[in-house]
């Protein structure tokens, strides 16, 4: 288990990366995808932790299926078990062992499609709090290519309750015409 330190410095890393290196990537054109946007945060986190990655034994993952919930958190970061098998490392990670979690989006689509997936991923999201040994901080990481009136999406009910502590929503959108990135803490 990582000190409450190291998860401190891996926020504060991830909310930096969030303000100045994803839109960065964003004006100059690596990010027009889902995909894409899940590249640029393993490769900046990657960069930005590499210290302590090495020192915490910890790796990022994408797409790892825990089968205890069903689910596939797009990035994962997770610390490796000192009994691990080197063939069956993959298999071995368990919901305990992952320090940060994401779900990501990124979409240029009607408010009506945007508003159903992004409520499919908030339910993962309760669900990994209320459902699964997850304990660690989740990510919830959205990019709206079209113009928005407001760019969060947790409501005072789930921020008061089964969000609170754990939820940072990462969002980037375009208000006015300007894209607009923020970072909100519950």
């Amino acid at each position: 288990m990582i000190s409450k330190e190291i998860s401190i410095k891996i926020g504060k890393a991830i909310k930096e990366i969030w303000m100045k290196n994803i839109p960065r990537d964003f004006s100059e054109g690596y990010i027009i995808n889902e995909d894409c946007l899940k590249m640029a945060l393993c490769y900046h986190l990657r960069r930005k932790l590499s210290a302590i990655l090495k020192e915490n034994d910890l790796r990022i993952y994408t797409e790892k299926y825990f089968p205890g919930i069903k689910k596939k958190p797009d990035i994962i970061i997770a610390q490796l078990r000192d009994e691990y098998e080197e063939n069956s490392l993959y298999a071995s990670i368990r919901e305990e062992d992952v320090v940060a979690l994401f779900e990501l989006k990124f979409t240029s689509e009607t408010a009506q499609s945007t508003a159903d997936w992004v409520k499919d991923d908030l339910k993962k999201l309760k669900d990994y709090v209320q459902k699964s040994k997850f304990q660690c901080p989740l990510y919830f990481a959205m990019i709206y290519e079209v113009e928005c009136c407001w760019l969060h999406w947790l409501d005072k009910r789930s921020t008061n309750n089964w969000a609170s502590g754990r939820v940072t929503e990462l969002d980037a959108g375009w208000i006015d015409g300007i894209m607009n990135y923020e970072v909100h803490s519950y």
